[in-house]
Order: structure tokens, then C-alpha cells, then sequence
């Protein structure tokens, strides 16, 4: 079944017919303690024999408080979405998140949205916070939103007796540590984009490689030599990935994202792709040789081999 979208706003909510079981919150990554919230909500929409929905807000609270004008996140709205909806997830409902939102008082946000959706059940993380500077809590829903809904507070998620949160896991991402980001997002940390051409320095060195144009709201690893593996129409394959400024050939200072797919000889120009971090192998290096890149990204390709080997 395809998952049901709406776009509410202060002073228009859209009819929905069905009654709701939903969480809420903004959910950038979708990690380990999403994932309690999602699941909670499903098995009570079960029990009630009512749809699921995740109520979460665009653009990024912060981009409209802070006036921060780029502000960079693990995910996409559209690989939320995508996410959302293969967790099982039944209604995906935008609020607007506008200046006047922003300010609007924690009894008015309850009163304008929250009990004028059809909730039956709503579910929230300890530490959720709404209306004017945070000032709504979980207390507040819970003593406020019994009129309009049943309230569920789940409580935080530790691993590592660490709380986990989508600003552990970009730390993590930021500083090459992919293990740690999968072991929280319960997934290899992944970005998508168009592939386009390049100056073919990869084919003319016998690495030909998939140039990756990317949202650029996405927060980067740090920059590298990582395995991974990439999903394309054909299918998902191995793969080597570097990010970083390609200095041994690149005088300028953009940083570019390409992988090396193994046994792969198809052209992905204008396709999208999906790239996934397994491990980072090592730092980005110039080379005083096109001969010596090539003997060490032989090397790359030997400790990737090996690497996907050791998991069969």
C-alpha cells in the first residue's frame, strides 16, 4: 500500500478520514531511537485497528528559527519518506513549519494542529519539544492533549551508555567512523544523486568512475578512500568511494564524490544512485605519479576484495 502524504499548516489542517495512531518529531537519519518511536506507533495502530503516521516538520525548524540558510543532515526529506514508508509506516503528514509556527504558544500548537488532526494515539521521544522556544514538553501533552488523544513517552535510547542521536551519528560520519554510524542508524550511512561526467581520469587509469551530483544539505564523510557498495538500476555492487578534492589531478577546491564499481562495465550518466559506507580504508593523498596512484589504488581494490571476502 502506498503511503498516504498531507501538508498541514497553523491555519489549515486537510481532512484525513482515518483515525491515527502517530508519532512526531523530526527524524533527520531515521537511527535506533526513531525507530523505537515507529515501531511503538505501529503496534499501537495494530491494537486499535487504525493507520500509523509520522507527523514531522519542513523546512528544518533551524533554518527558520536560526535563519541558518544551509543546514546539513544525514537525510533527505525524500530518503525520510522512502524510509518511512518501508518501515511500515501507513501516513506522512508535513507540518509547515513557517516564522508563525515557530512562535505559536505550546496550548496553541495543541489546540490549531495536534487536536484537530485525528489522533487516537499520539507517541513522542522524552526529549520532544514544540511551540514558542521549546516551552511544550512532554508533561504538557500529556496533561493538556488528554482530551484530544492518548499519550505515549518513550524514553531514551543508550547504546554504548551513550545517548543516541542524529548529532552522535553525523559526528561519527564526520570523522570517518562508519562503523559506529551503522551500528546506530541500524544501516550503512548513504547519499544519493544523479551521476555525471567527469574529466575521465578514472578510465584513462583503469578505475573508471561514477561522479556523483548530491543534495547538498547532505552532511559528508570525512574525506577518503571507503568501501561501500552502490545501488544502481542494474543492481547493488561493490564498491570503492572517494570523497575529497582528487588533488593528485584537481587544482581546484570543490569537493567531488566518485566510486569504482566492482564488476560493473554499464555507463550511469543521468542515472541515480545510492551510495553506502562500510569502511574507510584511508586518507586522501596526492601522488607525485600517476603510476604511483595506480599501485595504491590497486592496494585500495586488494583491502576492498578482501573486506567483503571476510564477510561471506
Amino acid at each position: 500500500m502506498v503511503m498516504e502524504k498531507f501538508v498541514v499548516d497553523i491555519n489549515h489542517v486537510p481532512p484525513i478520514e482515518s483515525r491515527l495512531a502517530a508519532c512526531i518529531g523530526y527524524f533527520d537519519g531515521i537511527h535506533l531511537g526513531h525507530k523505537q518511536l515507529i515501531s511503538e506507533t505501529i503496534a499501537q495502530a495494530k491494537q486499535r485497528g487504525i493507520k500509523s503516521a509520522m507527523i514531522t516538520f519542513h523546512p528544518d525548524p533551524w533554518v527558520v528559527i536560526k535563519n541558518i540558510k544551509k543546514v546539513e543532515h544525514l537525510t533527505t526529506m525524500k530518503d525520510r519518506m522512502d524510509l518511512v514508508e518501508s518501515l511500515g509506516i501507513d501516513v506522512w503528514i508535513i507540518l509547515n513549519f513557517t516564522k508563525e509556527l515557530s512562535e505559536c504558544s505550546p496550548q496553541l500548537f495543541l489546540d490549531n494542529i495536534l487536536c484537530q488532526l485525528p489522533i487516537d494515539a499520539l507517541i513522542y521521544g522524552y526529549d520532544f519539544r514544540f511551540g514558542h522556544r521549546g516551552s511544550g514538553d512532554g508533561t504538557f501533552l500529556k496533561n493538556e492533549g488528554s482530551r484530544c488523544f492518548e499519550t505515549t513517552e518513550i524514553e531514551q535510547i543508550s547504546d554504548h551508555n551513550e545517548k543516541i542521536s542524529s548529532t552522535r551519528i553525523s559526528a561519527a560520519i564526520t570523522d570517518g567512523d562508519m562503523e559506529t554510524a551503522s551500528r546506530l542508524l541500524d544501516r550503512p550511512y548513504s547519499l544519493s544523486g544523479i551521476v555525471v561526467g567527469g574529466r575521465h581520469k578514472g578510465r584513462e587509469i583503469g578505475f573508471p568512475t561514477a561522479n556523483l551530483d548530491y543534495p547538498q544539505e547532505y552532511i559528508l564523510p570525512k574525506k577518503g578512500v571507503y568501501i561501500g557498495e552502490a545501488e544502481v538500476p542494474q543492481g547493488r555492487f561493490k564498491a570503492m568511494i572517494n570523497i575529497g578534492h582528487n588533488p593528485t589531478f584537481n587544482t581546484r577546491n570543490e569537493i567531488s564524490i566518485e566510486a569504482y564499481l566492482l564488476d560493473f562495465n554499464d555507463l550511469l550518466y543521468g542515472q541515480k544512485i545510492t551510495l553506502f559506507f562500510l569502511h574507510r580504508i584511508r586518507d586522501e593523498m596526492k601522488f607525485e605519479s600517476v603510476q604511483r596512484l595506480i599501485e595504491q589504488m590497486l592496494n585500495d581494490y586488494q583491502i576492498t576484495r578482501e573486506y567483503f571476502d571476510s564477510l561471506q
